[in-house]
């Protein structure tokens, strides 16, 4: 394969990861609290002889829309939505993991969890369980949970990175990273609500027509180069012939 050729397949896996991406965001429009992703790209030049460079094209890592997506209320008294940065602390087996999809309900225990079972955790890093009978919980926008008879029992407050980009995605709304949280300053939460997905359906799909359309003509182009060469071959074997 010459030059061109190695050049046309780099932008086809790029193109291939690139649909990828828009596929899971695609996949994940009515995931509570899913933030959209992107792929980005950069040259890489390739020293190719003397005096020559071959720019490539290569996928470096996947970005995500930090927006917030739209709040859709359930008045369910443990959904919570976060307006602003922070992500809810909750513990994993593997240890501590954030989200901003804010789908509570109370388990057997009486725990604050998540839909896969993992406790919410308030501002000291403790589970927070209500007990029984203790009526419908209230939760302020500062993150203060209160019950009936009993005042404030937790206060839930929503943490911030120093680099977001770098948290690692384990699920559709949860994330892992060894930096250390800090309080968000910057936030309310919203009882009785959820953050829905901040993908833009619409634009996905532009994206993804775009993205078949690219990754087809590319390919088209290795295929007509690919038969170039093949009838080169023949009939330089016809003239040694």
């Amino acid at each position: 394969m010459d030059n061109a050729g190695y050049i046309a397949l780099s932008r086809a896996l790029a193109l291939e990861h690139q649909l990828t991406v828009v596929a899971g965001n695609l996949a994940n429009v009515t995931t509570t609290g899913f933030q959209a992703e992107r792929l980005r790209f950069e040259t890489v030049l390739v020293r190719a002889g003397e005096g020559e460079r071959l720019a490539f094209v290569q996928d470096v890592g996947r970005v995500r829309d930090l927006r917030g997506g739209p709040l859709e209320r359930t008045e369910a008294p443990l959904d919570l939505a976060i307006v602003g940065r922070g992500y809810f602390t909750v513990a994993t087996p593997e240890g501590p993991a954030y989200t901003r999809a804010g789908h509570f309900q109370r388990d057997a225990e009486g725990r604050i969890v998540t839909a896969a079972g993992y406790p919410l955790l308030d501002e000291n890093g403790i589970e927070i369980v209500l007990p029984d009978g203790a009526g419908t919980p209230v939760v302020s926008e500062d993150g203060v949970l209160s019950l009936p008879g009993a005042g404030p029992i937790a206060r839930i407050r929503p943490v911030v990175f120093a680099d977001e980009m770098n948290l690692q995605r384990v699920g559709d709304s949860l994330y892992r990273t060894d930096q250390a949280p800090e309080p968000s300053e910057d936030v309310r939460l919203v009882q009785g609500a959820l953050e829905r997905s901040n993908v833009e359906p619409v634009q996905e799909l532009v994206r993804m027509i775009e993205t078949v359309r690219a990754f087809e003509a590319t390919l088209k182009l290795l295929e007509t180069r690919h038969e170039l060469e093949r009838r080169a071959g023949e009939r330089s074997l016809a003239t040694q012939g």
